[in-house]
């Protein structure tokens, strides 16, 4: 399944969101800081249940294809279950920690920044050697030190383990949104860069097999790649 129950604690919030009316759904909203009171008398829904209004598509759970589910689980067979959820939970960690690496630009502005500071403090003027090193020092203590991913094959392994239901559920939502506003589009050709384990191929297979005729995936990692051409292929 891609697409996770929903937890009990939610569940139980939502029903007591939904026993909320009149001035107890003021007094909540007045325990919201920013949040005014919503003006139910208001038309933007133009007349129509919020459940039939256009703007809302329904889609059910997503579960992966199952030739696709069929080749993970027998990549995954002869491993450790346990080690196998030790590592996927270390890189799905790794993954949400990391952020953007900091722009060109925005470098050479804080080390601008960090120059003026040094010379402000300076009673002589140092060496331009120093001021370098000093510089440098200060922006290796405060800059993001971003490195990129090399993905092995056993890193493209514990990395479809942890995303590749993720991943599919994500792009099959936004290709069923497409579909569902503009049923004439029908493309023919696909091309995903950084295309990882595949999952945005099998995705548009899924919602334009009939009008797909030429997939294009390109990757940085020929492990990934290796992956990919054999999820595709299945079970041997």
């Amino acid at each position: 399944m891609a697409t996770a129950r929903t937890p009990r604690f939610l569940l139980l919030f939502c029903r007591s969101c939904r026993s909320l009316r009149g001035p107890q759904s003021r007094a909540y909203a007045a325990l919201v800081p920013g949040v005014s009171q919503v003006d139910n008398g208001s038309d933007f829904l133009g007349k129509k249940p919020h459940r039939k209004h256009p703007g809302i598509l329904h889609l059910p759970h997503v579960q992966l294809p199952q030739a696709l589910a069929d080749a993970a689980q027998l990549m995954l067979f002869e491993r450790p279950m346990r080690s196998v959820e030790k590592q996927v939970q270390a890189l799905t960690n790794y993954l949400w920690s990391r952020h953007l690496p900091v722009e060109p630009e925005e470098l050479q502005r804080r080390a601008a920044y960090l120059e003026k500071k040094f010379l402000e403090k300076q009673d002589s003027a140092p060496t331009e050697e120093k001021l370098r090193e000093a510089v440098l020092h200060a922006l290796r203590k405060t800059t993001y030190h971003w490195q990129e991913l090399s993905y092995s094959e056993e890193l493209s392994l514990i990395y479809m383990a942890a995303r590749l239901d993720g991943g599919f559920a994500a792009v099959f939502r936004a290709f069923h949104e497409i579909q569902a506003r503009i049923p004439e589009f029908r493309p023919q050709t696909l091309m995903d860069f950084g295309s990882g384990t595949g999952s945005v191929a099998w995705a548009a297979h899924r919602t334009w097999g009939q009008s797909l005729r030429e997939y294009v995936c390109v990757d940085s990692s020929a492990a990934m790649l290796g992956l990919a051409e054999k999820l595709l292929k299945g079970p041997v």
